[in-house]
């Protein structure tokens, strides 16, 4: 009796001690990553043909649309290159917030404004349009019942800071975004800096100097070549699409500048921060993580805040609706990213708007 009751004993010990052994061990664990979410690529607007034409969104036509920009209210914006045009996203239908159509830098009301290349977007919190002309050195302010004036700059290129009326600029500026305390930064590409416009109106030089090549440090001595789409993290971080050194350059609060991901060779390979390449980074947007996502030659790819690059859409160039990887722009030129985290993009010379979801 004895020696059975020693048995149990051992034997209810073992279940026990190997219970709370299983148990430990499943709560120790973190829990499995969420899974990867489907890509999605469709068509927004547009049936492909290059021309002009207001009305319903698959109705509408474009004619290599360059840029769009999404309002706090949902509006989309479209810098319709070739149209010289802004179009306006709204209701399930597009139609003309600014342009006539013809070529020139005359401001005014709505279809009485002009525009030469209508090139880059940006809106702000009061859903003012801000727009880059790639063959003007003006930036242009169109407010949200179309009246277009001129922000800062003027008929003559080149360099100078100060007051927004006497300030200067190069043609084919390349990015343009808003700061926190409603400053705009714009990428004087051809200058090689980065420029800060206040909302009180004055410009200045953020980083970046006129000799072009690959410098990092303080922003005083930092070089960039060809430097092209912008944007802040919520930390502060600006990025900066250098693609003459085909690298994704990072401008702490501080002022210091390095490089944050990419070899320094063009390519399309995908990897680590010290191992990826980039062809050419037409634009960026930043997602609720973090990750960067960047219209990168003929790719969709994401940046994580770690600097690994992964291609999510994309691939060959070409027009195909699907997912991921199967799907094809061609020459995917401007980018945005609605509430819900759908990504737009100006997809050039398919003459469409896209759209990217997440599902």
């Amino acid at each position: 009796m004895k020696y059975t009751n020693s048995i149990l004993c051992i034997i209810l010990f073992a279940a026990v001690t190997s219970g709370c052994k299983k148990g430990n061990s499943g709560g120790d664990q973190p829990p499995p990553p969420p899974p990867e979410k489907k890509v999605v690529v469709s068509t927004f607007a547009g049936d492909g043909t290059g021309a002009y034409l207001d009305g319903a969104l698959l109705a509408a036509r474009f004619f290599t649309p360059y840029d769009v920009a999404i309002s706090g209210s949902g509006i989309i914006y479209v810098a319709d290159y070739n149209d010289r045009r802004i179009r306006k996203i709204s209701g399930g239908q597009v139609s003309v917030l600014a342009g006539d159509g013809s070529f020139g830098s005359r401001n005014g009301a709505g279809n009485q404004a002009q525009f030469n290349d209508p090139y880059r977007l940006e809106v702000d919190v009061n859903g003012n349009v801000f727009m880059m002309d790639q063959a003007d050195y003006r930036i242009r302010r169109i407010t949200p019942d179309g009246m277009v004036s001129t922000y800062a700059g003027g008929s003559m290129g080149g360099f100078k800071d100060g007051d927004v009326s006497v300030a200067l600029f190069r043609d084919n500026m390349g990015g343009i975004t808003m700061g926190t305390q409603g400053d705009i930064y714009i990428d004087d590409t051809n200058n090689g800096r980065i420029r800060k416009i206040t909302s009180g109106g004055q410009v200045s030089t953020y980083a970046g100097r006129a000799t072009k090549g690959f410098v990092d440090g303080d922003t005083s001595v930092a070089q960039f070549l060809n430097p092209n789409a912008i944007l802040f993290d919520k930390q502060g971080n600006m990025f900066v699409a250098d693609n003459g050194n085909n690298c994704i350059r990072k401008i702490t609060p501080a002022g210091m500048v390095s490089r944050f991901s990419g070899t320094g060779t063009r390519g399309s390979t995908d990897g680590s921060a010290g191992t990826a390449q980039f062809e050419y980074i037409n634009d960026m947007v930043l997602d609720k993580d973090g990750n960067l996502l960047i219209a990168d030659g003929s790719r969709i790819r994401k940046v994580t805040p770690a600097g690994e690059v992964i291609t999510i859409a994309g691939g060959a160039s070409g027009y195909e609706d699907g997912e991921g990887l199967a799907a094809k722009f061609n020459y995917p030129a401007g980018l945005a990213i609605d509430a819900e985290g759908n990504l737009y993009v100006a997809d050039a010379n398919n003459n469409r708007i896209r759209k990217v979801s997440f599902k």
